[in-house]
């Protein structure tokens, strides 16, 4: 748990060293294609950005994994908190839904009881097929498919796992 700690602190280093503002004019403005300089200023905010999300997402997930080791407390209704006000910090910068940032939204949605919509998240990053699928993900997706009570699907996805992850290359 300590490390878990460390990623927040560390994260919010990150966030802190950002000027949000001066980022968010950075990127609203259109620079001129022929300007290198204008380019280069881009660039470097386009970078300065996916390093601010980076953080906020680490943060996330260390937060999440805090709250879970708590099992005292409540989470009715998603209350205003340290988590969701990070989520709502990186939904400003980043679509929260992509592949890169989507295991985020699949635990706010999982945390907030809207299990249904969790899934259909995680559903949609397993078929992104510009990554190859993950074992923990499909762990996922059978664990929120009995949170819902579909016991039968879960039935059902357990046995695919044989065949999408076999224990060990049949012999040929």
């Amino acid at each position: 748990m300590e490390l878990g700690y460390g990623v927040i602190a560390a994260a919010g280093e990150v966030v802190e060293s950002i000027d949000k503002e001066d980022l968010a004019k950075s990127l609203s403005l259109k620079p001129d294609p022929e300007d290198e300089e204008a380019q280069k200023t881009k660039k470097k905010m386009e970078e300065t950005r996916d390093q601010l999300a980076d953080a906020l997402y680490q943060k996330g997930l260390a937060l999440a994994e805090i709250e879970s080791l708590k099992n005292d407390e409540s989470t009715e209704a998603c209350a205003k908190d340290v988590f969701e006000e990070n989520y709502k910090e990186l939904i400003k910068w980043v679509d929260a839904k992509s592949t890169k940032y989507g295991s985020l939204t699949v635990l706010r949605e999982r945390r907030c009881g809207r299990l249904g919509t969790a899934l259909k998240v995680l559903n949609d990053i397993i078929q992104d097929d510009s990554e190859q699928p993950k074992k923990k993900l499909y762990d996922l997706k059978i664990q929120l498919i009995e949170e819902i009570g579909w016991a039968h699907v879960s039935a059902y996805e357990k046995q695919w796992m044989h065949v999408r992850f076999p224990p060990s290359l049949p012999p040929f």
